[in-house]
């Protein structure tokens, strides 16, 4: 029981879904764990946990059998802070997973757990397109298309979108909002329905155990067709419902597209009193950058605010910094950077 527990826990504290209070609770159960039963329980978080960083086992064990003895770099480190054995030995344990399922340096992780006062860092998750999305998720495509992929939903495409056309497959739901290209159509395929458009925005609902696909338009004209036939054309507030059972089955509709979209892509994306820290960690999940913020004080600031959930990151941090007087933030790469304007 108390394996099961840990594994939960230990997965939690990878995605950034663990309590003050679970944290608390997996330091006092790998305090408990034999080294042997750490390195199974370790092993098999690192077989669940999906990352796009690959090693052997061979050296993944090496790895964290070098972050476990007494004399290696890590350990004298923590040896030099004043910390019990006990605490010692759940950081160093915490390292050895970030270490080896490749989520980022255990020294930013001390930097925030062993420093609060100090900078907070939120790394990324990646998204695997191979799995269904834990979460809602913010992508931009290598056309520079936007994706609002809904959790439990996948999305497949290429690293680049050669030849005439830009195709992607998606299972689920997602909001597209599409870079125009004259010469160059956006295909999404769901199923045995291809929705076809230039550059424009729109929402595709299709649950592989559901028997209709529905697209609703927010922006532009969409085409909607099948193998055999054209099925709609959308423009501005229009949908329609194709019933994948029955060939006559579509319904085409007035809606308010912005209102469909927005019920479900708003979701964990209203802040009330809620500290810096904690919304970073949401957009640096939802958005797939790391950010880091500056000072510990900054990160506790508490913030108001709400959003749609279909803007970009840009204009998030924009509206969030002038929220938060005197505050600037910073893109580079990856890596956005939030500090006060007069910080050094």
């Amino acid at each position: 029981m108390e394996k099961t527990r840990i594994h939960c826990l230990m997965l939690g504290y990878l995605t950034y879904t663990c309590t003050p209070e679970e944290r608390a609770e997996l330091a006092i159960l790998i305090s408990k764990l034999s080294d042997d039963d750490l390195y199974d329980t370790i092993e098999q978080v690192w077989t669940d946990f999906d990352s796009p960083f690959r090693m052997s086992k061979e050296k993944a064990m090496r790895m964290l059998s070098d972050i476990l003895k007494p004399e290696s770099q890590t350990n004298r480190f923590f040896f030099s802070h004043p910390v019990s054995r006990r605490i010692m030995r759940t950081m160093t344990t915490a390292a050895a997973i970030l270490l080896i399922v490749g989520i980022g340096t255990f020294v930013k992780y001390l930097t925030v757990v062993t420093a609060p006062s100090k900078a907070v860092f939120a790394k990324a998750i990646p998204l695997s397109p191979q799995k269904e999305a834990a979460y809602i998720r913010n992508l931009t495509l290598p056309d520079g298309t936007s994706v609002i992929l809904k959790s439990g939903s996948t999305l497949s495409f290429p690293e680049t979108f050669p030849g005439n056309t830009r195709e992607v497959v998606l299972k689920g739901e997602a909001y597209f909002d599409v870079k125009h290209m004259n010469s160059k159509p956006f295909i999404i395929h769901t199923g045995a329905v291809k929705t076809t458009v230039l550059g424009t925005a729109f929402d595709i609902k299709a649950w592989p155990e559901q028997k209709n696909v529905t697209v609703s338009v927010t922006r532009g004209k969409v085409k909607v067709e099948n193998e055999k036939k054209l099925l709609a054309v959308l423009t501005v507030n229009q949908s329609v419902n194709y019933d994948l059972r029955n060939v006559t089955g579509v319904k085409q509709q007035k809606v308010n597209a912005e209102e469909l979209v927005s019920s479900w892509t708003k979701q964990d994306m209203v802040f009330n009193r809620t500290t810096f820290e904690s919304i970073v960690r949401v957009l640096s999940k939802r958005y797939g950058k790391d950010i880091t913020i500056s000072n510990g004080e900054l990160a506790k600031t508490l913030i108001t605010s709400s959003f749609s959930g279909t803007e970009s990151l840009e204009s998030i941090l924009d509206i969030l910094c002038a929220i938060n007087a005197n505050t600037q933030y910073s893109l580079s790469n990856n890596q956005i950077t939030i500090t006060n304007k007069n910080q050094n």
